[in-house]
């Protein structure tokens, strides 16, 4: 992952194995802190999420044990950073995980509007103030800042999980529609009633401890055959 909390989210990433039963010695965790916007503003994230990608490659890790994940909009980021893997030509990850991914910083999807209600934590025009901040003045319809408008070909496996409550619920369901259009094995966990990033109150309430068991098992399926695996993190702004 990359987190803009590196410390704080690792105290979190230490008690998943307890959630997924795999011990740590199994999985190894990356949560490299990206540039932040304004100051830096994109594709800065994106740049920083390719180069800790290539920083575990020259360390000796492979591609096939690595898998890319990310909440919010660091859930976006993790999607963006394959898909410049693509057009870098450099080796692809063994799969992507987003967590209530922001995918869409032009906030087009019809949850926005439909969940504006029952959503605590997110609102449009909170996420379009950010946006602005992170795209300066650039075009935020373009697929690397915005992945629901990427092409999906030669991206690896994507598991999205996402609260059925979120205004942000559409992006996830736009990627995984347009990634299995795309031909790309792709997976959309729904949690009915469920808020943005609910899988971090994993140990609190069964739903989050749930979604952290589908997403190591998604992990281990993907990675099980190849030894010990790497999850690159990304978190949210």
């Amino acid at each position: 992952m990359i987190s803009k909390q590196a410390q704080e989210f690792w105290a979190l990433l230490k008690s998943y194995p307890k959630q997924i039963a795999m011990p740590l010695s199994q999985a190894r965790v990356l949560v490299p802190n990206y540039r932040l916007a304004p100051e830096h503003p994109f594709p800065a994230a994106v740049d920083d999420a390719v180069h800790a990608y290539q920083w575990l490659l020259e360390h000796g890790d492979e591609p096939s044990k690595t898998i890319v994940a990310g909440d919010s909009a660091g859930g976006g980021i993790a999607i963006s950073t394959a898909i410049s893997l693509r057009d870098r030509h450099l080796p692809m990850c063994a799969g992507i995980v987003a967590l209530s991914p922001w995918a869409d910083l032009t906030c087009s999807g019809e949850s926005m509007i439909s969940r504006a209600a029952a959503d605590i934590e997110c609102t449009r025009a909170g996420l379009l103030e950010m946006a602005g901040w992170y795209m300066n003045g650039a075009d935020s319809s373009q697929p690397l800042a915005s992945p629901v408008f990427a092409d999906f070909a030669g991206l690896p496996p994507l598991l999205c999980v996402v609260g059925g409550d979120e205004i942000l619920l559409d992006d996830s369901i736009r990627l995984v529609r347009n990634a299995g259009i795309a031909g790309i094995d792709a997976t959309l966990f729904i949690a009915a009633g469920m808020q943005h990033i609910f899988p971090i109150w994993a140990g609190s309430f069964p739903e989050a401890g749930r979604a952290i068991a589908l997403v190591g098992d998604w992990v281990q399926r993907r990675t099980c055959n190849s030894g010990t695996g790497r999850v690159a993190v990304n978190s949210k702004y």
